[in-house]
């Protein structure tokens, strides 16, 4: 019996082994991180218009974080920056590269869509309206698209630029 025992030992051990390669090539596995983790900004014509025109915003920085964090930094022109934090949730398209998302901040929530494009800077296109407190606004889908709202239009649309 405990040579049996000490034979299923041996060839599970060599099973083991045969099943693991040291030999990779020396290269390590890359992990592939979504594409909106970052810190990005967006400045001067990059502003949503309706920021700009009506609360004198003139940039604002967001960072989204791996652990679903995000952090959102806004300027308004001759003040100092301001910086609000909270969590995010991204739904991902079944189809195409408009996704969904919503920032949830201790005083207001918001909901949208935008899109990452990848270039030399990446960009972020984001469309969001804020539902809580609601004022009405409906947010854009992936469906309905940047700029379809008939009341807002385009003046909804910030772009960023990744900065990290």
């Amino acid at each position: 019996m405990k040579n049996i025992l000490a034979i299923l030992l041996m060839l599970t051990l060599t099973i083991g082994f045969v099943g693991c390669s040291s030999d990779d090539g020396g290269s390590t596995p890359v992990v592939e991180t979504d594409p909106w983790i970052g810190t990005w900004i967006s400045a001067g014509a990059n502003v949503a218009p309706v920021l700009a025109t009506y609360f004198s915003i003139d940039s604002v920085r967001v960072t989204m974080n791996e652990d679903l964090t995000v952090i959102t930094e806004q300027h308004v022109t001759d003040q100092a920056w301001s910086t609000t934090t909270g969590v995010y949730v991204v739904t991902r398209s079944a189809t195409g590269n408009v996704h969904k998302v919503r920032f949830n901040y201790a005083a207001f929530e918001q909901e949208g869509i935008f899109e990452i494009t990848e270039g030399n800077p990446d960009t972020f296109k984001l469309e969001a309206v804020q539902v809580i407190p609601d004022y009405g606004f409906v947010p854009r889908t992936p469906e309905s698209g940047f700029g379809s709202d008939p009341t807002i239009g385009t003046t909804n649309i910030q772009t960023y630029v990744r900065i990290n």
